[in-house]
């Protein structure tokens, strides 16, 4: 995938340069492996890319989860379902999200090895 296929598909990152988004797709895509997303890898790898830049937008940087807080003397609560550090990590955005939901449709088929 190259950046102006990122960008036609997911114009909100528009305004990013495209060195940022490139380097973004070349570290993203060492962390997926064609033969295991086959046709869903470029669908993963934008959604992956993605998530990266709209965590730079927002500026989350760590894990920390809101659980409550309190507006104009009301209550507002927010529930996280992440059960893990990796699922918190990817519940950031929607687009984490999706990548998630993708995820699980991936059919590993690989061999078993025994000793």
């Amino acid at each position: 995938m190259d950046v102006a296929t990122f960008k036609a598909r997911y114009t909100e990152f528009n305004a990013v340069s495209d060195e940022v988004v490139a380097v973004h797709l070349e570290e993203c895509a060492t962390l997926l492996s064609v033969d295991k997303y086959g046709a869903k890898y470029n669908q993963a790898l934008s959604l992956l890319v993605a998530h990266e830049l709209k965590l730079i937008e927002i500026g989350v940087d760590d894990y920390e989860v809101e659980i409550s807080r309190s507006i104009s003397g009301g209550g507002r609560s927010i529930k996280n379902i992440a059960t893990t550090d990796y699922q918190l990590y990817y519940s950031r955005s929607s687009y984490g999200s999706k990548f998630l939901a993708l995820k699980k449709t991936i059919r590993f088929s690989g061999a078993v090895l025994c000793e």
